[in-house]
């Protein structure tokens, strides 16, 4: 022990497992790990994610929506106004459209495009995070939860499809990042700056670490200019915060606020504001308070998007950080005997190591409750996740450091073990149920506005659509069953590191399957089909005119597959600034009226709808009703009999 306390680390290291009170040791794969290893593990992750980009086809909502967006940014050659089906869609800024538009120039106009900045996106949060905790507890704590995180449930699944939050979790988490390193640059012994004194480092006009803030500054531009102010005020929020519960790093953070950082932030900020507010009436009104400060509030008006239940809400993260949520428990334990340690042997712990902690609760604790006001989508609190990997990393450092070593075996290995009888009952379930597959009954899904959140969408799908994922999930069951066995051996042998390389590499397994399972529910959630059957007959019929029942969001993949410009029917006029500000567009907003008017007008017309309103459109339209396509719970109308002279419907 008196080794242990001799400071055996380098002092350009905040924290390693030595300062946790554990000595270095040679045996396989509890040896320091060397950086190398990590960014050969970080490289396959990247690997994973970029490699599954290529499918499905473009979902509805937000995916259609950006997608639709660049298309037409590219067909009109401007790449300042966003546009959805000609008119300008000004709720987010243009980052994410741009990063778009840079890769679909490069690689064409296809899925694998347009998902591979969402892609790296992931991965820049995934690095980012280990990063961050790497400071905290070493290169091997660091890499642990960053393969935590890439292989979490809601990782993959809300970062598949494209949408903000990647790029906004990267940002906030990057700018954190440097405040972390400008803290070890400013004082790489660890001991605390007390910036007092006329000749203390912070009251020079050039202070150390300077080139951190400035890049703080910079990921904060890049995370407004992804999604909104609360990509800067997040970080800000955590660095004031941590001013409060942390007095020893407080001089490490005043320099956050200097001229220079704020200068930067405005450089890149503000040329696309200015430019929009000066092309559109009340833009910065409309952006600012009823986009982004009515989404944090939940006060925008018209609501575009149903609040979940609080209660809900917090809930559901236990199925988004599966099958890590497995070990919570050994993760609290974890924590209590580091704070008893602490506690007892405060020599284990310097007061940066305490105050890094403290900066991470912040981060987390600002990020919940903050949330907790908003529309509350199921992805909003993604920002903070890395520090929930990171909690559920250390149970995993029981090799690691003196505090976890007199740990029970067993808060790993039931876990593991639970992971094994969970795949090998899915794997039976999933042998059981195939020979009854035909008797589930018919094979339906609830309507697509039905399926907007994650939970509605998996109560919304039948029990007989949900057999077809029966091979699947007999492969899943397989690996989990597996590497929960293989994982189980290495826990009670008091392995834990080598058990957590197994599960998170085992996770490599699901993400393909998901990616298979998301073209195999594409019919459900995009309209490809439908769009790619119009195009075929309105290339002959160019005055052909195309109608959509329904909400533009829960239709948007045809903004992208479409090539025509497309009316809503019954859909509210006043949801989007095009329409409630500018009002432009009123034509291309029917009520049912309108509709029958076209239809019995000599150009040919294209209806989609739900499946479960045939019935009352047959009766509304009359004769002649001609089914063109049908996938998933939509199909397609047309009031002209087929091209090879078929009757309709």
């Amino acid at each position: 022990m008196d080794r242990l306390n001799s400071g055996i680390i380098e002092a350009s290291t905040v924290v390693s497992p030595a300062r946790l009170g554990c000595p270095p040791t040679r045996t396989f794969l509890a040896s320091p790990l060397p950086p190398r290893f990590s960014w050969l593990a970080l490289g396959l992750v990247a690997l994973l994610y970029v490699g599954v980009c290529f499918a499905p086809v473009i979902f509805d909502d937000n995916e259609g929506l950006y997608a639709g967006a660049v298309r037409e940014m590219h067909q009109r050659g401007d790449w300042l106004v966003p546009m959805s089906n000609g008119f300008p869609r000004v709720q987010k800024p243009p980052l994410v459209y741009w990063t778009m538009l840079v890769s679909t120039s490069l690689l064409g106009e296809n899925e694998f495009a347009l998902r591979l900045p969402n892609a790296l996106a992931t991965v820049g949060w995934i690095v980012a995070t280990y990063l961050i905790l790497r400071r905290l507890g070493g290169e091997r704590f660091g890499l642990a939860s960053a393969l935590v995180l890439a292989s979490m449930l809601g990782t993959w699944v809300f970062n598949h499809l494209v949408q903000p939050e990647p790029f906004l979790a990267c940002s906030v988490s990057l700018a954190l990042w440097c405040l972390v390193e400008a803290r070890l640059f400013a004082q790489p012994n660890g001991t605390a700056l007390s910036g007092a004194g006329p000749k203390s480092a912070f009251a020079l006009r050039r202070f150390p670490g300077e080139p951190w803030y400035l890049l703080f500054w910079l990921f904060l531009a890049l995370g407004t200019l992804s999604k909104g102010l609360h990509g800067a005020l997040w970080p800000l929020g955590v660095a004031m915060l941590t001013a409060l519960v942390a007095p020893g790093w407080r001089p490490w953070l005043r320099p956050v606020l200097h001229l220079r950082g704020v200068l930067l932030f405005l450089a890149l900020v503000v040329p696309w504001y200015a430019y929009m507010a000066a092309r559109f009436p009340h833009f910065l009104a409309t952006h600012f308070i009823n986009e982004q400060l009515g989404a944090c509030l939940d006060t925008r008006w018209p609501a575009d998007a149903r609040q979940l239940p609080l209660l809900q809400f917090y809930a559901q993260h236990l199925l988004f950080w599966m099958p890590w949520t497995l070990l919570l428990p050994a993760s609290v334990a974890a924590a209590l005997r580091a704070r008893q340690a602490a506690r007892f042997r405060p020599h284990l712990f310097p007061p940066q190591t305490v105050d890094l902690a403290k900066f991470l609760a912040c981060w987390f604790a600002l990020t919940m409750v903050s949330v907790a006001f908003s529309t509350r989508q199921d992805y909003y609190s993604m920002c903070c996740w890395g520090v929930v990997a990171g909690f559920l990393a250390l149970p995993w450092m029981g090799g690691e450091y003196a505090f976890l070593r007199g740990q029970s075996k067993f808060w790993l290995w039931v876990p593991s073990l639970l992971l094994a009888l969970g795949g090998g009952a899915v794997l039976l379930f999933s042998l059981w149920i195939w020979p009854q597959l035909d008797t589930l009954g018919r094979v339906a899904a609830a309507p697509i506005r039905d399926r907007d959140t994650f939970m509605d969408a998996i109560g919304g799908i039948s029990p007989a659509l949900w057999g077809r994922f029966v091979a699947l999930a007999a492969i899943f069951g397989a690996a989990l069953l597996g590497a929960g066995a293989v994982a189980s051996v290495l826990t009670w042998r008091r392995r834990p590191w080598p058990a957590l390389l197994v599960l998170s590499g085992a996770m490599a397994v699901p993400v393909v399957l998901a990616t298979v399972g998301f073209v195999m529910m594409s019919p459900y959630f995009s309209l490809a089909s439908e769009a790619a059957a119009i195009d075929r007959e309105i290339a002959a019929a160019p005055d052909a005119v195309v109608a959509c029942e329904g909400l533009p969001h829960t239709a948007s993949s045809l903004l992208y597959y479409l090539n025509a410009r497309i009316h809503w029917v019954d859909a509210p006029f006043d949801q989007d600034y095009a329409q409630q500000v500018l009002g432009l567009g009123r034509d291309y907003y029917w009520d049912e009226a309108g509709l029958e008017e076209a239809w019995r007008s000599p150009h040919p017309v294209y209806l989609i709808l739900e499946e479960s309103r045939l019935a009352y459109w047959q009766q509304q339209l009359g004769p002649p009703v001609r089914v063109v396509d049908r996938a998933g719970t939509r199909l397609v109308l047309s009031n002209r009999p087929a091209l090879n002279g078929q009757s309709g419907l």
